[in-house]
């Protein structure tokens, strides 16, 4: 009954129907051997706190809201040598060792004791007998299965601290995943920019081809038209050249008259005989 209150006290300390508490146990639940196994390495000691911040007050906070924010000092470990039978400090026994030797603060409760009971300061009564009974058979269980008790509960811290190490590797390696691809775009950018620049030497090509493509066809054009104008012009030429031609052999032909044939010819014939005399 003792050990049920413990552990469902400790365990009220996370809430059931947090997310934290739902990833723990699913953590507990459904960790593989080599997650455990990673974890389980990470454990120094058993007693250790796996999750627990070592430097803590080397530790700064991020960011620092204000001054003194966190971590708390760790806990301290539990030492059985600090206590003898359970309850006792250790100082005691040391505060008294130099005046009454080892067992000094046996022989003071013993004669406080004696005191209290000679003086009536305390009766014994029947209850008395049941508060030494129930002493004895605490001390009982507390060697008999006190080490079994303080392992369970060992356990189960470690146990916890090892499921929340699994989230918090779990934690951290989505968010290594995210750094990696934040990394991965940034390179990317950088890619693009190279990208971007050839692109724009290309559109600069492609301009500059297209400028030298329309240059090119205005000439064309140009030429074709006064090629065509030349063509014309060849053409008023040589039809004004003709009918220059026509119209001076019809007034030539106008201006011979049958008389001035027959006179030609026989001007011609008389130079003939002529030549052929001589």
């Amino acid at each position: 009954m003792f050990s049920r209150l413990l552990a469902n006290s400790g365990r009220r300390l996370i809430s059931k129907n947090s997310p934290l508490c739902l990833r723990v146990i699913n953590a507990q639940r459904y960790s593989n051997a080599a997650v455990v196994t990673q974890a389980t390495n990470k454990v120094a000691v058993a007693n250790a706190y796996p999750a627990q911040l070592k430097d803590w007050e080397n530790f700064k906070m991020p960011g620092a809201p204000y001054d003194g924010m966190g971590p708390l000092p760790p806990l301290e470990e539990f030492d059985p040598k600090m206590a003898r039978h359970y309850v006792i400090p250790e100082d005691w026994f040391q505060f008294l060792y130099p005046r009454t030797g080892t067992t000094g603060l046996y022989t003071f409760f013993a004669t406080v004791g004696t005191m209290l009971v000679s003086k009536e300061f305390y009766i014994i009564t029947p209850d008395s007998w049941y508060t030494l009974t129930l002493i004895a058979v605490c001390v009982t269980i507390a060697k008999l299965a006190g080490p079994s008790i303080r392992n369970f509960f060992e356990e189960a811290r470690t146990d916890l601290f090892k499921a929340l190490e699994n989230v918090k590797a779990e934690d951290v390696a989505g968010l290594q995943e995210l750094v990696d691809n934040i990394k991965l775009e940034q390179w990317r950018a950088g890619a693009q920019k190279l990208i971007n620049d050839a692109k724009q030497v290309n559109l600069a090509m492609m301009l500059e081809t297209e400028y030298l493509n329309r240059q090119a066809t205005v000439v064309e054009t140009i030429k074709r038209q006064l090629d065509y104008q030349v063509a014309v012009q060849k053409v008023d030429t040589e039809l004004a050249h003709g009918h220059m031609v026509n119209w001076i052999e019809k007034k030539v032909m106008k201006t011979i008259t049958p008389e001035s044939q027959k006179a030609t010819l026989a001007s011609c014939i008389a130079q003939l005989n002529t030549m052929a005399s001589k």
